[in-house]
């Protein structure tokens, strides 16, 4: 017995064309048979995005599930079909030898972004550390963390290696950011205020 649908979509292939409705409806009754047909799947895409029609938007989400790399199906959809020339109103498909006359040899935008760095790393200016300088061992950094990463955690930790007065204002900040915890928060504080005492 033979599989239609293999044949059928190696037709398609052959000649596809995302403006031909008849190949949409067949990859359409293909995927009905093979839902997970991945490259099924694309080219059907790819012509629901030529057609401009409303089933794009549905199908999208799942044939990007389905691509090992998204990004291979972005640059197919948004491709142009094919690159033509028009020449006395003849379109002329470009030779693998054509490409070579009309690439660039200019850099690109990539390449620009390696030479620089490759420059900056070449011509960057070196830090020297003098060997008979030494470092201040009661030299205390101040850090100053942001409202919204306190959490009761850190405050408990601020508690943990004696810092009475971060954990104070660590349960000052949390009891504004919770109100309904204040109560506890204020406990937590005059806890701490005795054990700031003690030591």
């Amino acid at each position: 017995m033979v599989d239609k649908s293999k044949n059928s979509f190696s037709n398609i292939i052959k000649d596809y064309n995302p403006r031909d409705e008849k190949q949409a409806n067949e990859l359409k009754k293909i995927l009905n048979s093979f839902p997970y047909f991945q490259s099924a799947s694309a080219h059907y895409l790819k012509s629901l995005k030529v057609q401009e029609k409303e089933a794009y938007k549905e199908l999208l989400p799942k044939t990007a599930l389905l691509t090992s790399n998204r990004k291979v199906l972005r640059d197919w959809l948004f491709s142009l079909e094919e690159v033509n020339i028009t020449n006395n109103s003849k379109a002329e498909k470009y030779s693998f030898l054509d490409w070579f006359d009309i690439i660039s040899d200019e850099p690109t935008e990539v390449e620009k972004k390696f030479d620089l760095i490759d420059k900056f790393i070449k011509n960057s200016p070196k830090i020297e550390i003098s060997k008979d300088q030494k470092s201040d061992p009661n030299l205390i950094i101040e850090t100053k963390i942001k409202d919204e990463l306190i959490t009761e955690t850190l405050a408990k930790i601020y508690v943990n290696q004696k810092k009475f007065n971060k954990a104070i204002k660590a349960y000052e900040i949390l009891s504004l950011k919770y109100p309904k915890k204040s109560s506890f928060f204020a406990d937590q504080i005059i806890d701490i205020k005795k054990l700031k005492i003690k030591d």
